[in-house]
């Protein structure tokens, strides 16, 4: 046998790979075997190696891959493959007979060579089966870094999924994941262990972002989240439940955070587990060095009997956040102050949905005037003649519609009907007038109503300087971002905001010029008494100065007297409302007005 040539062991005991040495290694070949095979190797661009037997060809696969082996018998194949390192290794095994020709291929042989063998054949072979054994490399290469990319794209997949279902700035859920908690936690809720929806909602968050700056505002609500967070697991709020808790936080925008609270005890229960939170959350935020006072109000629902399905707990949790943010720092739970279902109720409720379709809303108008008393804008309101309840007054199912869910709907029809109406009166040849058209808190907050509002003068061709949207205290001076974001976004397309019922749900005046309001309607309890109360008339002159300084429309309304009337005049208001000079009427009677002049006489 020859004497075995021993390859130089690399530094550091790094392998080569076979792909870059084209090296075989030629196993236990007889002397004349190995002569021709070594030519014809040789010629075909091979490095040729030998090796005596087996075991000096394990110790030289073991630090040293060649890109082929050719062996002469099976025991090296059947070592080679019992190795991680040699399971894919190519062995081609000389071969005599059939018999010899099955072993090799049964301990794994990745080609068999028949003896005697041409040498010339013999490397072509070997050299195709070195193509082969690149390819399968290459592949094995891409197949893993395919499975790497795949294993990225998973995690950018699973990182896509996260940010679309929880808040960014905090790392709550976000509203939609709330939902489905809420549905999974109401199926197993009864009388007994309801499941309570509270709302909390950050007080003037926009004045905040103006005192402190956005970014430092954002701190806080990030330490809000942490400290709702931290107190529902607290022994004080988790304590006593039977059986596993299903509560959760989520951020729902802007300032309004989500504690959904399960295994509770009852009502009672719920009552002092929402005050626990309110304590941890209203308090004092430290950034830096410096103290920032922050208060927040709470309005909750319980279900079931609040509602059965996450979404009608969801809008009466809304609801009664509404009443507890006008009461700056409180607790509502809906029902507390809320309408309370009558049999009445109950039949304008089963009625309501289906009113639009039979026909039985329409609108009524109530003229503006100005100083010379001539007509310059209405103000469009809803009426509802039912053949089975008779008239339904809008204080009887507006607030229902609000809790069920189809105030957005209403509100939209509202809108669509009130500007079709003023181009109607333009196409008829009447003066152009301002159409107010009033907009429910639940339309900012569960709807796009900028777009609701750009899409319906698009449709009836209105032009936006003819229209103005009355909105409640209640529903911009919350200091929803979303809610500021679509005002701005309706200011841009050219209507009107007006401000409705000024004074009536103690306005921040502070705030008041960070909106974006063109009109400030005084509400009529303080114009009332204006002839008679030092206090009212006090508070209507000051709210006209204010108003004016600010470049807003003032507008009073609930005007029915004309002392009423000489003292707005007197102390610079431009616009009034009240029976004094009409009640609401139906659209041809202003039709009639306008073209007997509409001006009024008093």
């Amino acid at each position: 046998m020859p004497i075995r040539e021993t390859p130089t062991r690399p530094s550091g005991g790094a392998p080569k790979t076979g792909e870059e040495t084209r090296r075989v290694l030629l196993v236990g070949l007889s002397p004349a075997d190995l002569k021709e095979a070594t030519r014809w190797l040789t010629t075909a661009g091979f490095q040729v190696a030998t090796a005596e037997d087996t075991a000096a060809a394990l110790e030289i696969t073991a630090w040293e891959r060649p890109e082929l082996v050719v062996s002469e018998g099976t025991v090296l194949c059947t070592a080679l493959r019992a190795r991680p390192d040699g399971a894919t290794l190519p062995i081609a095994v000389l071969c005599s007979t059939p018999r010899d020709t099955r072993a090799a291929l049964e301990a794994g042989a990745t080609d068999v060579i028949d003896r005697p063998f041409d040498g010339n054949v013999a490397a072509r072979r070997l050299e195709h089966l070195a193509r082969v054994s690149r390819l399968e490399a290459r592949l094995a290469r891409s197949g893993r870094e395919m499975e790497r990319l795949r294993g990225a794209l998973d995690d950018e997949r699973r990182e896509r999924q996260w940010r679309q279902h929880f808040d960014a700035l905090t790392g709550l859920p976000d509203a939609e994941r709330l939902e489905g908690a809420l549905e999974s936690a109401l199926a197993a809720a009864t009388e007994s262990h309801p499941v309570a929806l509270a709302l909390f909602s950050v007080e003037q968050l926009v004045v905040l972002n103006n005192r402190i700056g956005r970014a430092r505002a954002n701190i806080i609500l990030q330490q809000v989240a942490q400290r709702l967070v931290s107190a529902l697991r607290s022994e004080e709020v988790a304590h006593g439940a039977p059986g596993p808790s299903m509560s959760m936080a989520a951020r729902l925008g802007g300032g309004t955070f989500a504690a959904m609270l399960t295994g509770l005890g009852g009502p009672v229960e719920a009552r002092a587990t929402v005050r626990v939170l309110l304590d941890r959350l209203a308090s004092r935020y430290v950034i830096g060095d410096e103290e920032i006072s922050v208060s927040l109000s709470v309005g909750v629902a319980v279900g079931p009997a609040d509602g059965q399905a996450a979404e009608r707990l969801l809008q009466r949790a809304e609801l009664a956040a509404c009443e507890a943010a006008e009461a700056r720092g409180a607790i509502r739970f809906y029902g507390q102050s809320s309408h309370r279902m009558t049999e009445r109720s109950r039949s304008i409720c089963r009625l309501l949905p289906g009113a639009l379709a039979r026909g039985e809303l329409h609108l009524h108008y109530q003229p503006f005037v100005d100083e010379s008393l001539r007509i310059s804008a209405v103000e469009s309101l809803v009426r509802w003649e039912s053949p089975e309840l008779g008239a339904v007054s809008p204080s009887e199912f507006v607030p229902l519609a609000e809790e069920t869910g189809l105030m957005v709907s209403l509100g939209r029809w509202i809108l669509g009907a009130a500007c079709r109406q003023s181009q109607a009166w333009r196409d008829a040849g009447l003066p152009p007038l301002r159409m107010a058209v009033n907009v429910s808190v639940c339309q900012l907050v569960r709807g796009d109503f900028a777009r609701d509002v750009r899409e319906c003068l698009e449709e009836t061709g209105l032009p936006p300087a003819l229209l103005d949207l009355e909105l409640s205290e209640r529903g911009v001076m919350r200091g929803d971002p979303d809610i500021l974001r679509q005002l701005h976004a309706i200011r841009d397309l050219g209507v009107q905001l007006a401000l409705d019922d000024f004074g009536a749900g103690n306005s921040a005046v502070a705030y008041l010029k960070q909106l974006p309001i063109d009109v400030v309607k005084i509400d009529q309890s303080f114009v009332r008494g204006v002839a008679r109360s030092p206090e009212d008339a006090a508070i209507t002159s000051a709210t006209i100065a204010m108003a004016r300084t600010l470049g807003m429309r003032v507008v009073a309304e609930g005007v029915e007297e004309p002392e009423q009337l000489e003292f707005l005049r007197r102390h610079g208001c431009t616009e009034f409302q009240g029976f004094l000079f009409s009640p609401p009427v139906p659209a041809d009677a202003v039709a009639a007005l306008l073209r007997g002049g509409g001006v009024f006489k008093v």
